[in-house]
């Protein structure tokens, strides 16, 4: 008589032979599905696990927390959208972010949802991980460098704070149309609201580049006439 071998885990379950990382391959494909489907606000712990195949504990041994298999997620579009700055056509700063912002507004109407989660989504921490935040930054800086070249004597803070206005302004559009409520406001499409926008931030960074020299201190002498005449 023969002893039968004990059970082995891996036998009943074949999951448990997976790599860890191919189980938070296929975790991650399964919340780009959800967040493609459904939108950012879809993605749950109880939603991800069914759909990927496992128990929410198993979730949360892969990853830290749902906000980070979020930000994995993004993690691609980043990259993506990183790709956008890749031989942009235009022989000047103004043709070359014109055709930016359309780059950018054709790839989120393709997968609206999609990239809706780079800013939306579960958000349990105040605490975003270092590549995260480096990944936003790397794309303001190629906008403010762009700035800088249409106008030299831009600071460096000055040029990110005109390209953070610049992003959100676009992304605000870009979110509108995505949700179908742009026709609320207006009839004029993204891309040409997009597009004026972006000639009025850089005709006005240019009107400001020509008055530079002497604006501020005709300005000033202003300021100093007035206060002598107060004083007298």
């Amino acid at each position: 008589m023969t002893s039968e071998a004990p059970d082995d885990p891996s036998r009943k379950n074949p999951r448990a032979r997976r790599p860890r990382e191919e189980l938070r391959q296929r975790t991650l494909e399964a919340a780009r599905q959800i967040i493609l489907d459904e939108g950012p606000e879809a993605l749950t712990a109880r939603k991800l696990a069914k759909a990927a195949g496992y128990t929410p504990g198993t979730i949360y041994n892969l990853f830290d927390s749902l906000p980070d298999v979020l930000w994995e997620v993004n993690r691609e579009h980043f990259a993506r959208m990183s790709t956008l700055f890749s031989n942009l056509p235009g022989e000047d700063p103004q043709t070359r972010l014109r055709n930016l912002a359309v780059r950018y507004l054709d790839l989120i109407e393709k997968e609206p949802t999609l990239f809706r989660a780079l800013f939306d989504g579960p958000r349990r921490s105040e605490t975003f991980p270092d590549w995260y935040l480096n990944a936003i930054s790397a794309l303001l800086d190629s906008i403010a460098s762009e700035l800088m070249l249409l106008s030299p004597g831009l600071s460096k803070t000055d040029a990110h704070r005109e390209s953070v206005a610049m992003f959100t302004a676009i992304q605000g559009i870009a979110s509108l149309h995505a949700s179908g409520r742009l026709d609320l406001l207006t009839q004029e499409t993204a891309a040409t609201l997009a597009d004026g926008l972006v000639t009025r931030i850089l005709r006005d960074l240019s009107r400001g580049e020509d008055r530079s020299d002497g604006g501020g201190e005709t300005e000033d002498r202003g300021h100093g006439a007035r206060a002598s005449t107060d004083r007298g």
